[in-house]
Order: structure tokens, then sequence, then C-alpha cells
């Protein structure tokens, strides 16, 4: 039992580390892309689908995994899958041709999303129910901490020794995680025993509905614009190929910022606070096709929207998990599923719009598809606010 008004420091540095090793999975192609395309001989674009196609099966696998596995034991599930995640980046590693590569893509992405979602379910056992935000929004920057150290990183790896070698230096940090996670973590015992169909009667849920629509919106507005932030920065801000690595690292300190912030807005409101974030986002968005052309001002207007970036993450992780512990209290671990996996089907919708943007726009102007994903954000926000509010007065 933990004591009053604390939070047991080694399990959530635990599952931060968790985080921060599934973000370098998911994100470390990005720092590997050529060395992988001219290694198993294929293309640049096919390459770079392996980003697409991690995403897309993060979104799809990842609710019908967590929902089959909700009855059992949440530590010995997240134990074996962690295991399964390590042995399916070590057949990252193995992979000798492009098509053992996307299949190793598509197992750890369905795995990476489901250990995830079950890890934010631990929040209530390591915490009280106080300082429940700040661990989700703790647990959440290790995505960020990723990015601005584990790419980076990994990325070095790969030009000194080779990009499998990336692979098993990812895979031999997970092995430490795991045994952090297995000595650390509670034995929280078995979970509701319910019908996998029956689980999913949580999505007839308006303030669901609205809570996934709201997400995939926020996250599209940020993506448009990040997927094309380093040709932004070195063709349009000017900033030379030499500091571009410094910038990124900026941003990705910044997303950090946001992460903590998120922790914070959801102790305070929550979801009631989340309109006037969207509302910045857009305007910070819109301001991208006149920041664009000047140095200073364009690299504070990308720092600002780095900071906004992720403050939806944990006021709507809240939102699903009180939501279903009020209105379908068996399907709390598929709820928890839903904040990651809309938020990946926002990065695949942001990415495609933004490369349909700058087909006919200069490359600035994602900022304007940007802002209309997250006025859209707004709306849909007010609207669940108001719902909640007509849900409430009826319970």
């Amino acid at each position: 039992m933990i004591a009053q008004k604390t939070y047991n420091t080694m399990a959530v540095l635990s599952l931060i580390l968790l985080s921060f090793i599934l973000g370098t999975s998911e994100f470390i192609i990005v720092g590997i892309l050529p060395d992988i395309a001219n290694d198993i001989n294929c293309s640049l674009t096919m390459a770079g689908n392996l980003i697409s196609v991690f995403a897309f099966a993060y979104a799809i696998g990842t609710p019908f995994i967590t929902a089959a596995v909700s009855a059992y034991n949440r530590y010995y599930v997240l134990l074996i899958l962690a295991i399964c995640f390590i042995l399916g980046n070590f057949l990252c590693a193995l992979a000798s041709n492009y098509y053992i590569l996307v299949l190793a893509r598509i197992i750890t992405a369905i795995i990476s999303g489901t250990i995830l979602s079950i890890s934010m379910t631990f929040a209530s056992e390591i915490a009280t129910v106080q300082y429940q935000p700040k661990v989700i929004s703790w647990i959440f920057a290790g995505f960020s901490i990723a990015s601005v150290f584990g790419v980076p990183i990994g990325t070095i790896i790969c030009q000194i020794f080779s990009w499998q070698m990336t692979f098993i230096l990812l895979s031999v940090v997970s092995i430490c995680i795991l045994l952090m996670l297995w000595h650390y973590l509670p034995n929280v015992g078995s979970g509701q025993k319910t019908n996998l169909c029956n689980q999913f009667i949580l999505l007839k849920s308006m303030r669901i509905n609205y809570g996934m629509l709201i997400v995939i919106c926020g996250a599209a507005g940020s993506y448009v614009f990040y997927t094309y932030l380093t040709p932004i920065l070195q063709q349009y801000i000017q900033i030379p190929i030499s500091m571009t690595s410094l910038v990124l690292s900026l941003f990705g300190i910044s997303t950090i910022i946001s992460n903590l912030l998120s922790g914070r807005i959801a102790s305070l409101g929550g979801m009631k606070k989340m309109p006037m974030v969207y509302f910045l986002q857009a305007l910070c968005l819109l301001a991208l096709i006149f920041t664009s052309y000047h140095l200073v001002l364009g690299l504070i207007n990308i720092l600002l929207m780095g900071v906004i970036m992720y403050l939806q993450n944990s006021p709507a992780q809240l939102h699903f998990l009180k939501t279903a512990t009020r209105e379908k209290p068996e399907a709390i671990t598929l709820a928890s599923a839903l904040n990651p996996v809309s938020f990946n089907t926002g990065i695949a919708i942001g990415s495609a719009c933004g490369g349909i943007i700058i087909n006919f726009a200069p490359m600035p102007f994602v900022g304007l598809g940007g802002a209309v994903f997250a006025i859209i954000a707004m709306i849909i926000n007010l609207r669940l606010l108001k719902n909640m509010t007509k849900f409430n007065k009826r319970g």
C-alpha cells in the first residue's frame, strides 16, 4: 500500500524508461532510413513506408490485443509483452530483406501499443489520486525524451556500426527495463472476466467518441506540420544544416515540457481547459505561414508549437479512464488504449494531409491545414463538455 500523497518512485521510473524505449523503437526509423534502404536494396520511399506501416498497425491492432488480454493479470501480461517486444526488435536486426523487416515492424507496433496502454493502467496502483495525472504525463514524457536522446544515440550507433546494431542495442536496453518492471511494479491480480465484444460496447459512448475525435484532430494538427519540420527549418527559416540537429533537440526539449505541463492541465480541470489550448495551437499553426520567412520569429513559433504539441495527452488519457470507470468498468484496459490509438491515427491523417498540401502550395501552408484540424478539435471539445454536463445531470 503506497503512503498517502506519494507515488512509488522506482515503479514510475520503470514505466518512464519503458515509454522511452517504446518511443525510441518507434521513431528510430527516421534516423536510420537511408542506411536501411541501402542495405536491403529498396528505395527510400519503400523504406519510408515502414513508418506508415508501424502507425497503421499500431492504430488497428492495439485495441483488439489490449481488449483480448484485459481479463488476465496485467503484471504478467506486461512482462510477457515486454519479452515479445525484445524479440521483435531482435527480428528487425536479423531481417535479411524488406518483407521480413515489415513483418517485424508490424509485430513490434502492435505489441508497443498494447504495452503502453497497459502501463497507463498502473498509474492508479503506484500513485495516489492527486499524483496520477503527473505520473501519466511523466510516462508520456518518455516518448519526448526518446526523440531528444534515444533517436540521436541510435543514429550514432548506426553510423559507427550498422542499423542492425541499433536494434540489438534497443533489445539489450529493453532487457534491463524488463528486469526493473519485474522487480518494482505491483502484482495487481487478474482483470475482470468479460466478453471481447462486450468491451467494445464502450465505443458506443458519445463521451468516448468525442474524446477519440479530439485526440485524432489534435494530433493531425501537429503532424501536418511536424512531418515537414526539417525542410521548413532548412529551406525557409534558413537554419544551417550543421545547426539543424541542435534546433531539433531544442524542439524535443519543448515537447518534454509539453508532456509535463499536460499533467498540470489534467490536475486543474482536464478537458475543460483544452479548448483554449487548441485555439492557441491553431494561432501558432496559422502564424507558421508568416513566421517561416524570419529566423527569430520562426524559431520562437516552432518552439511554442512544441510546447503545445502534447498538452492533450494527460487530460485525454484521464478522460478515457474516468469515462470507462463510470460507464463500462470491465473495459478499463481497452479505454487505456484509446488515447495512443487515436494519436497514431491522427499522425497518419496529418502526415498524409501535409503531403497533399505541399503539392499545391508552399510548404509553410501546412500550418493552414494544421490550424483547421486544431479548430475542429476545439469545436468537438466544446461539444464534449456540453454532453458531459447533460450526462452528469442525468447521472
